[in-house]
């Protein structure tokens, strides 16, 4: 376990030193219990960086129910909370104080499993997904004269229909769970594509209930929830 942990380490302590001002780091940990031989519950929390380490862009907290219909089809729902933290800022007028945006979402999902030859597992999810960002007031003042100027931001809704496309190389001797994934955001209003993410990476099984995990993952857009570019994440997880 101690060596696994420190080629973990080594990765990500390699990685950082690469990353631009479009790179960030996540940390993500949770947890899964099986209810019965159909129903899971999950818990997971996350903390994000931006440009590189030199700032923090959001955590999250969350909680879901899973429900398995058969061996290949799946459904999930769950509400999860993120704080988005927006740095200080200056335009040619203002002067912008950090914040940071509360937000609140839902969700619920399918997903469709297929068995492919050499042990890879193919699978596609449709997510529907709800986000309220709650209203407040940004403390801003006018580079002129010093006055202050708030703003109030928020009270902003979205609703986004997410497709991922999924490939995993599975075998059951094997601890190491490599996979790719490409991701498709659209905008239910009027279904325009929003943005797209491409993730590769690797889960570790240590133990039956002991999952670690390195991923990277590449983002097109930026958008209110969270900027584009590089991301490196390290994750856990542990089963009951």
């Amino acid at each position: 376990m101690t060596k696994f942990l420190y080629s973990i380490l080594l990765s990500a302590v390699c990685i950082m030193p690469a990353m631009a001002d479009d790179s960030g780091l996540g940390i993500e940990i949770g947890a899964t219990k099986k209810i019965n031989t159909n129903l899971s519950a999950d818990v997971e929390g996350e903390f994000r960086t931006q440009d590189g380490l030199s700032n923090v862009e959001r955590w999250s907290a969350g909680a879901s129910l899973g429900y398995k219909f058969t061996k290949w089809l799946k459904a999930d729902a769950g509400y999860s909370f993120i704080a988005r933290r927006y740095p200080d800022k200056t335009t040619s007028k203002n002067w912008q104080q950090h914040y940071w945006s509360p937000r609140h979402r839902g969700f619920v999902s399918l997903t469709a499993t297929w068995k492919l030859p050499a042990h890879l597992d193919l699978s596609l999810r449709e997510r529907f997904q709800y986000t309220y960002e709650t209203e407040q007031t940004v403390v801003r003042y006018k580079l002129s004269s010093g006055k202050r100027n708030d703003k109030v931001k928020g009270g902003d809704s979205e609703s986004m229909l997410r497709s991922r496309l999924q490939l995993k190389w599975s075998r059951k001797r094997s601890p190491w769970a490599p996979y790719v994934s490409a991701e498709m955001h659209n905008d239910v209003d009027g279904m325009a594509i929003d943005q797209m993410r491409y993730i590769a990476g690797v889960d570790y099984k240590l133990t039956k209930q002991n999952i670690f995990g390195l991923s990277y993952r590449y983002k097109s857009k930026n958008n209110d929830d969270e900027d584009k570019g590089h991301l490196v994440s390290l994750s856990y997880k542990f089963k009951f």
